[in-house]
């Protein structure tokens, strides 16, 4: 069905039912016919309700391909991402869950720490003729509604190797579902910040612990060199 059918069949209240659907059948959800410039439209609309297949414009950029790429990181890239275990529950313990949305199951905390690698992926004058970039960070949860949040930690001015040392929590109540999102911009006084590399990854593939997190470009192509140094903790 195409996304306009799925949202339909939501608004009318039959999300549970399509859900209970993709228990013995395959579903495959498709952009619709009016996106003539290739843009995506949210995947956890589909995924949220069982989907097996999520079809996307893969020529196209932006947020809503990230967190596809970024879903598919997990398994070791392979393609294929079991869906977690709640959407085969019998008939009323879906429909409970599917409701209660209120409880939080997960709290992760990310500190960011450092970024090093941009001045060897990038040319000394990228982000800023006359100094070095002034680099701050997006952190956020895309998931189920309940779950998403977005922070931004400080900006640091004139470092190639900027230290945040900034702390971000973020309660999960389908942390099966979640995606830690982080972007990196140089601040510009016009509010056109300089896009310097993003990173999506599935909160069920993140493993306790301080890790270098590589960062990709807008398409997805992971940089050699650039990575942010980072922490996670569950609770």
């Amino acid at each position: 069905m195409s996304e306009q059918q799925l949202e339909n069949a939501i608004n009318n209240n039959l999300g549970a039912d399509i859900v209970i659907f993709t228990q013995r059948n395959l579903l495959r959800v498709y952009p619709k016919g009016t996106r003539i410039t290739s843009s995506n439209y949210n995947p956890f609309v589909g995924w949220e309700h069982g989907a097996q297949m999520v079809a996307f414009n893969m020529q196209g950029t932006g947020k809503q391909l990230r967190i596809m790429q970024g879903m598919f990181r997990a398994n070791g890239g392979c393609g294929y991402v079991k869906k977690p275990d709640f959407f085969l529950r019998p008939d009323f313990l879906l429909r409970r869950h599917l409701m209660d949305r209120s409880e939080v199951k997960k709290t992760l905390k990310v500190k960011i720490y450092l970024g090093e690698g941009w001045h060897y992926d990038f040319h000394y004058r990228h982000f800023d003729r006359f100094s070095p970039p002034d680099f701050f960070a997006k952190v956020a949860i895309a998931g189920v509604e309940a779950d998403i949040k977005k922070e931004i930690t400080k900006t640091v001015s004139d470092q190639w190797v900027p230290e945040w040392n900034q702390e971000f929590e973020f309660p999960l109540t389908v942390p099966e579902l979640a995606m830690l999102r982080i972007e990196v911009f140089d601040y510009d006084d016009s509010r056109t910040h300089d896009f310097a590399g993003q990173t999506c990854l599935p909160v069920s593939e993140l493993k306790s612990g301080i890790r270098a997190v590589p960062l990709h470009n807008r398409e997805g192509d992971q940089y050699k060199f650039t990575r942010l140094l980072v922490r996670f903790q569950f609770e």
